[in-house]
């Protein structure tokens, strides 16, 4: 029954690792050099493993896009759709759209102050610590005990690891909990917006152009980190100065030509290639089609429910921007699953796999195996109910204050991780971060209309205490009562929400207040949830180890190397400039050129270039960054480079580490290579020679151009 079970169900993986397949940690890459030799790198691969050499070092995170830096007084180079909500929306009101504006810091007192709680991260060690968090632990620790001790000996660990508050320390996991890392980062406080070109040239196609190609779009951004004058890491300040970085990328004019070597170093944020077949099984079939159908609706809601005059469209701005890129992304996804017959030949490569588990494998790993992919089964009956629970910002927040106050009855120690001291800044900028992404008004529409589907589901599917506060078995006039009733609350700005974060749990308990009461009276059945959740987390962990063991025993009898899904972490990718026939007869070449833009130009949204900006593609106005090959400057470029969310703003280097472009998007129909790896996948970059000449040409940026380092360059 064993051998039948796992083949209906088991794991979806990547046996056959190609030239250039991989988000490889750094110290990976010494093993890697027959591959890189092969895809022509000339560099010292000492350098690209290890995290204190160049160019690792220059190689930052935004916590959820990468970076790098870009000269030595902190200059960063990122994403302009990295900065869209935490420095363009932040400093854009209706008087000043910095979106539609752009922006240019001539001097650096000019430059404009980020969020609250923007930051920059450094990292500075990762180590192995395995054997730190499974201490006390057996095969046969209860899963609740487990959790528990899991969760004690990483607090343990983290109180150890952060001498001051400007590190911070993470536990990650990788290989589904087979392996743990300790990460710790330099936190960079003080973050400041240097320049963003207008939205016509950093958005250029819109969501029409989202994940697709040929592309141009300048979807680049500058920033500086700033730290106090002795180095620490402090909030901004006018005393501090740029921060002094242990290295920067030089950024080359001459770019690079079809067939070129390119790397990415960045934070790639998740993949899902040693998933079980379940897992992709229940996302093929049903979550990714009510993934797709709840953002839809959400993009909706926003679009009724938003306008310019009262602010509210600017404050949904990068919400709805970030709903519309994954509904297109998961809408390819499915389209692409069907196109590369995904389920089809995992299945052809588990049958290698499954000769290698009946002759090597034990009973006991095969009984693990059975009892994980039942497990999985279980909880996604529930997943889909759990999307449309909550979904209201102002409740969300209240109930995080509430339960913060419970945590700070106790010692630092026994709190929830998340709640500990060092978190009280991160809860206190999120409450601040409502100034600019937040309206009741929209945000009541938005939760009345999921409150409504989530009535829909089964009684047994919901929260029992939850459903009967707003009595979702009766009628919809009777379950919206109780919004009106929860959104009469006097706290519904970040000032007030600031007053209730000072409160005691005493003061909070003996609140009339209709938000605060809610928070109170769910706030024990969001405890036995999170307990629970708990519970089956920790079985998971456990479950997903002894496979992925398995996993990688079978990786070492083909020969292979197992790289894991991203997490976030530091990584590095590495392929070649190439463009890619994805249908019979077309061809995407690998540049696009200035003139695309003049073509697709309408003079309507996305597609509205400035006059100045068609003035001189007309006049061929290319300077030093005319690149022969194409008769034009290069606007974004094709690579067989392997990437994911959250590699967005890495820099794309050559073998010298100059910047030649950063990584910005992939193509829709390959984007089913997070689930798989596919090799006619591409990464789209924008090209080193499309930022110059926009700073030298449009902007005028001269005195950015004088703190980079450019190659092959007058400056």
């Amino acid at each position: 029954m064993i051998k039948k079970y796992m083949f209906i169900f088991l794991t979806m993986f990547v046996l056959n690792i190609t030239a250039d397949e991989g988000m490889w940690e750094p110290y990976q890459m010494k093993s890697l050099q027959k591959e890189l030799r092969a895809s022509g790198y000339k560099g010292s691969v000492a350098n690209v493993s290890d995290l204190f050499k160049h160019p690792m070092n220059a190689i930052v995170s935004l916590g959820g896009c990468s970076a790098a830096f870009v000269s030595d007084q902190g200059l960063i180079a990122t994403n302009y759709h990295c900065i869209e909500r935490s420095y363009l929306q932040f400093n854009s009101n209706a008087e000043s759209d910095l979106f539609e504006t752009g922006f240019v810091a001539r001097t650096k007192d000019d430059e404009k102050r980020s969020a609250p709680g923007s930051r920059v991260y450094v990292t500075l060690k990762s180590t192995d610590i395995t054997n730190k968090v499974l201490d006390g632990l057996s095969d046969d620790t209860a899963a609740l005990e487990r959790a528990e001790i899991i969760e004690d000996n990483k607090k343990v660990i983290i109180r150890e690891c952060e001498t001051s508050d400007e590190f911070e320390c993470r536990v990650r996991s990788f290989f589904s909990g087979e392996t743990y890392k300790l990460e710790k980062v330099l936190k960079i406080k003080d973050v400041r917006l240097v320049y963003a070109p207008p939205s016509y040239i950093g958005e250029y196609g819109g969501e029409i152009d989202n994940w697709m190609y040929p592309r141009h779009t300048g979807d680049f951004a500058l920033l500086r980190a700033y730290t106090a004058k002795d180095g620490s890491s402090k909030e901004f300040t006018k005393d501090n100065v740029p921060y002094k970085s242990d290295s920067f990328l030089k950024v080359s004019a001459k770019g690079v030509k079809d067939g070129d070597f390119v790397m990415v170093v960045g934070y790639p944020g998740r993949t899902n290639r040693t998933i079980t077949f379940n897992e992709i099984k229940w996302d093929l079939e049903t979550g990714f089609h009510e993934t797709v159908k709840f953002l839809k609706r959400g993009i909706e809601l926003m679009e009724q429910n938003t306008n310019s005059s009262d602010g509210s469209m600017l404050k949904y701005r990068g919400l709805k921007s970030g709903y519309e890129n994954y509904y297109k992304k998961i809408s390819g996804q499915i389209d692409g699953a069907n196109n590369f017959k995904l389920i089809e030949s995992e299945k052809i490569k588990w049958r290698n796999f499954l000769d290698f588990v009946e002759k090597d494998a034990s009973e006991t790993d095969k009984n693990y195996l059975s009892e994980l992919l039942n497990l999985i089964d279980e909880d996604q009956q529930k997943s889909l109910a759990r999307s449309y629970y909550g979904n209201s910002a102002l409740i969300s927040q209240a109930k995080r204050i509430y339960r913060n106050a419970v945590e700070r009855e106790k010692i630092d120690a026994e709190r929830k991780p998340g709640y500990q001291d060092r978190d009280q800044e991160r809860i206190i900028n999120r409450i601040k971060s409502l100034d600019y992404s937040f309206d009741p008004r929209v945000d009541r529409a938005i939760f009345e209309d999921r409150l409504i589907v989530y009535s829909g589901f089964d009684s047994s599917l919901r929260r029992a205490t939850y459903s009967k506060l707003f009595r979702l078995d009766e009628s919809k006039e009777i379950i919206l009562s109780k919004v009106d009733e929860i959104y009469s609350t006097d706290y519904q700005t970040s000032e007030n929400f600031l007053q209730m974060f000072e409160m005691s749990l005493d003061e909070l308990n003996d609140s009339q207040d209709p938000l605060i009461i809610f928070a109170k009276d769910t706030f024990d059945e969001s405890l036995a949830y999170e307990k629970e959740s708990e519970e089956t987390g920790a079985k998971r962990q456990l479950l997903k180890s002894k496979f992925i063991g398995l996993l990688k025993k079978y990786y070492e009898s083909s020969g292979k190397q197992m790289y894991a899904d991203a997490n976030g972490t530091l990584r590095v990718t590495y392929g070649n400039v190439a463009g890619v026939s994805l249908k019979d007869g077309l061809i995407y070449e690998p540049f696009t050129r200035l003139e695309g833009i003049a073509q697709k130009h309408t003079g309507i949204k996305p597609f509205n270039a400035s006059g100045k900006l068609l003035n001189l593609i007309e006049t061929k106005d290319y300077g030093k960054y005319f690149y022969k090959p194409i008769n034009s400057v290069p606007v974004n470029f094709l690579s067989t480079l392997d990437i994911t969310n959250g590699n967005s703003g890495s820099a794309t280097i050559n073998s010298k580490f100059e910047l030649v472009g950063l990584a910005f998007d992939g193509m829709l129909e390959t984007i089913i290579a997070d689930y798989k790896y596919i090799p006619d996948a591409r990464t789209i970059s924008v090209d080193s020679r499309y930022l110059l000449w926009t700073l030298e040409k449009l902007d005028e940026a001269e005195n950015i151009l004088e703190e980079l380092t450019i190659t092959n360059s007058i400056y």
